[in-house]
């Protein structure tokens, strides 16, 4: 019942897609903090201590003839592993060992081409046919019988793809009585896919200097993005609307909480930057040349200026050299539902402070607030 994602506190977060059929769905339980996204996400925190961003894109329709459309309306690039659940649907329907071959090599190189280089790809085996109430049956037992076969397929086909894991799915299925699933099966399997998935996200997460640096994007690329990013903006209808309670609480609780002068929910426009909500006397609108949280925006993690005075990138910004003379700042990019960095959560202040002082779990449990305040948002609308 609840918006299609799910997270873990942590710095330095993964971002996870889980996508398909089956276990994906959450049957069984009324949000997706009970079901795999959530279950998923704590297991791989636990194992890591980082992080975890968890979205869904999965439907009862969904099956390997649809997935490959499905898929690419979706930003594969900014996933760090991608965990696809396919395969019962055309177990049942007793789909070729010949076809599933074919059609699953085409997906999976698909993925592997429209996704990041770093980004892992994780296929999770059929779910136990028999487990399905409704087939519980003979009917069952020869769906089963092709689902083993189709997963032999499945772990031949990942072997020879160079960022593609198969994942058997030997945790059971319990239930509990009078129930299809419940949340003990969906930490059981989130278990056994943390198991393999947290060595392949700990190793895209190198020492400082051990980085290459990342490739510079051509410019029609990077044109490409903020023209994305400006339809994510405008889509979500909220520029130069009144201030709503909703988000002043969450800009008032983080003023709050790290103790600064000014907080604010940035919205990056066009060539400006506009706050839907702010705390202190600020203007409501700044040009985006001088924005701080037009930084932000560049990369998904957060941005700390312990001062600003001192900070090559922001000493001769008209806002530091001028009022408010901001000399601290500390901002985590908000997104909107499909991945686009729309704007920033952020705190500051006249006063330099040290950058190991910022609380950035928090700053990004106040920024990920107002993301589920966009979706709420979005889904009434």
């Amino acid at each position: 019942m609840d918006a299609p994602q799910a997270h873990s506190p942590g710095t330095d977060s993964d971002r996870i897609l889980i996508f398909g059929s089956g276990p994906a769905l959450g049957w069984g339980v009324l949000s997706h903090d009970l079901a795999l996204p959530g279950a998923l996400a704590r297991a791989l925190s636990a194992r890591s201590g980082r992080g975890v961003d968890v979205d869904l894109a999965a439907s009862p329709a969904t099956s390997l003839g649809t997935a490959p459309r499905e898929l690419t309306a979706l930003r594969l690039c900014r996933f760090d592993a991608i965990v696809i659940t396919l395969g019962a649907r055309d177990a049942l329907n007793l789909t070729s060992v010949r076809v599933w071959r074919r059609e699953l090599t085409a997906l999976l190189r698909l993925l592997e081409q429209e996704s990041s280089r770093t980004t892992h790809i994780f296929m999770l085996g059929n779910q136990p046919i028999r487990s399905i109430p409704v087939f519980d049956s003979l009917l069952g037992s020869v769906g089963a019988r092709h689902a083993a076969a189709l997963d032999r397929v499945t772990a031949e086909v990942c072997q020879t793809l160079p960022r593609t894991t198969f994942i058997a799915m030997t945790a059971a299925a319990r239930g509990e009585p009078g129930r299809f699933r419940s949340a003990t099966d969906y930490r059981n399997w989130a278990e056994l896919l943390a198991d393999s998935m947290a060595a392949p996200l700990d190793a895209g997460h190198l020492a400082p200097g051990d980085a290459s640096p990342a490739p510079e994007a051509a410019p029609q690329d990077v044109r490409g993005l903020e023209e994305a990013r400006q339809r994510a903006v405008d889509g979500l209808g909220i520029l130069d609307t009144d201030p709503e309670e909703r988000f002043t609480r969450i800009v008032a609780l983080a003023q709050r909480s790290f103790g600064t002068r000014w907080a604010a929910f940035t919205v990056t426009d066009h060539d400006r930057q506009w706050d839907k909500a702010n705390v202190g006397t600020l203007p409501q609108e700044i040009p985006r040349s001088c924005s701080f949280s037009d930084v932000t925006i560049r990369d998904p993690g957060p941005l700390v200026v312990a001062d600003a005075r001192t900070d090559p990138l922001f000493r001769a910004n008209p806002l530091v050299i001028g009022e408010p003379y901001i000399r601290f700042y500390a901002g985590f990019p908000v997104e909107s539902a499909s991945g686009e960095r729309i704007g920033a959560l952020c705190v500051f202040d006249p006063m330099p402070r040290p950058s190991g002082e910022i609380d950035l779990v928090l700053l990004r449990e106040l920024a990920l607030a107002v993301q589920g305040e966009l979706r709420r948002g979005a889904l009434v609308g």
